[in-house]
C-alpha cells in the first residue's frame, strides 16, 4: 500500500511534455483567484479555514443520545496528497489538512473512526479503522497525524492535550459532511430553527479550468486535481447549481478528430469531479466542441494555446 502511495506522489511530480488544452486568460470576472485562505470565482468568495472560538463551541451542549467528535490534525509540511480523510462509521467527514480541525456529532455507542491519506486514491472509508465505545452527551479528542508514506495515525488524547492543540489550530469549513446521526430516539430540546436559506446563483459563471494534457491524451493528471477541486467547491457553496464542461481544441488536425479529442478530454474531467470530490452526476454534463468555437486565430502560437482550453459553465438549476 505503501508503494502506491508512493507512486501517486511520484507521477504528481514526475516533468511531462505537455501540449493540450489550458486556461491562460480569464474573462471579465470569471476567472479563480486564490490567496491565502480565501478562494474566489467571479464575485464569490469564500474561506477554506477559518479562525474560531473553539471554547464556545466546546460549551455548546451534546444532546445525551448524541456524541461529539473532534479530530484535530498536526502542523506539517506534508503534501496535499498526504490529506486525511477522515470518516465516521463509514461516511466521509473531511479532507482534514495539516494545522486545522473538524468537529462533528455521532450517535452514542460503537464508532467506526478512520484516517486515511487522500493520495491513495481508493475512496477506503474503512481503511485503517478503529473502533471506540462513546457515551452519550461528551465530547471526544482525536489527533490524526500522517507521514510521508501515507501512514495515518489516530489517537484518542485527553481534553486538556486537545485544548492546547487547538490553541493554533484553525476549523476547517469549505467541504460538506457526510455523516449525519441517525440515532434511535432523539432529544429536541428547543423548537427547530427555521432551515437555512439556500445561496442562489444570480448569474451563469464561466470558471477556466488550468487543466493541460499530454499530446494525443485524456487523462486528467493528478496534479491538476486542485484546479479541478475549486469548481467542487463552488458547487458546494452552490448547492442547486449544474455545471456543463466544455473542452475547445485548435485547428490543427481534422474537424471530427479534434472534436472526439474534446469529448474525451472534457469526460476526463467529469470523472474526476465524481470520483475523486464527490459530485452528483446528475449535476454534470460535458461537451467537446472541437475546434468550432476558437477565441483567438490559429495562425499563431499564442492564439492557438488560447483556442485550447476546458472551461466549467456554472447555473442555477431550472425549477422546471
Amino acid at each position: 500500500m505503501e508503494r502506491v502511495f508512493k507512486n501517486t506522489i511520484a507521477a504528481i511530480i514526475l516533468p511531462t511534455i505537455l501540449l493540450g488544452i489550458s486556461g491562460c486568460a480569464a474573462l471579465g470576472n470569471s476567472g479563480i483567484d486564490n490567496e491565502g485562505d480565501s478562494r474566489r470565482v467571479g464575485n464569490v468568495t469564500w474561506n477554506n479555514q477559518v479562525d474560531t472560538d473553539v471554547r464556545k463551541l466546546l460549551a455548546t451542549e451534546v444532546n445525551t443520545d448524541q456524541t461529539r467528535l473532534i479530530f484535530i490534525r498536526k502542523n506539517d509540511d506534508d503534501l496535499e496528497q498526504t490529506s486525511a480523510n477522515i470518516s465516521v462509521n463509514n461516511r466521509y467527514q473531511v479532507s482534514l489538512h495539516p494545522g486545522n480541525y473538524t468537529a462533528v456529532n455521532s450517535c452514542v455507542g460503537t464508532n467506526q473512526l478512520s484516517a486515511h491519506a487522500t493520495g491513495f486514491k481508493d475512496n477506503n472509508l474503512l481503511a485503517d479503522k478503529k473502533d471506540y465505545q462513546l457515551d452519550g452527551g461528551q465530547t471526544y479528542f482525536f489527533y490524526v497525524d500522517m507521514d510521508d508514506t501515507g501512514k495515518s495515525t489516530l489517537e484518542e488524547i485527553t481534553a486538556d492535550s486537545a485544548l492546547q492543540l487547538l490553541e493554533t489550530k484553525r476549523y476547517q469549513n469549505h467541504q460538506i459532511s457526510r455523516v449525519v446521526p441517525n440515532c434511535a430516539a432523539p432529544v429536541v430540546s428547543e423548537p427547530l430553527e427555521t432551515a437555512p436559506v439556500v445561496p442562489v446563483l444570480a448569474e451563469k459563471v464561466t470558471i477556466e479550468l488550468e487543466v493541460l494534457f499530454e499530446t494525443d491524451k485524456a487523462i486528467v493528471q493528478p496534479e491538476y486535481y486542485s484546479k479541478i477541486s475549486e469548481v467542487a467547491e463552488f458547487m458546494t457553496q452552490y448547492p442547486n447549481t449544474i455545471v456543463t464542461i466544455e473542452g475547445h481544441t485548435d485547428s490543427r488536425a481534422s474537424e471530427q478528430y479534434n472534436q472526439a479529442l474534446s469529448q474525451r478530454r472534457v469526460n476526463a474531467v467529469k470523472e474526476v469531479l465524481i470520483t475523486q470530490f464527490g459530485v452528483d452526476s446528475e449535476r454534470l454534463s460535458a461537451v467537446g466542441y472541437g475546434e468550432s468555437q476558437p477565441r483567438a486565430s490559429n495562425e499563431t502560437v499564442e492564439g492557438r494555446q488560447l483556442n485550447r482550453r476546458v472551461i466549467a459553465v456554472v447555473e442555477e438549476r431550472s425549477n422546471n
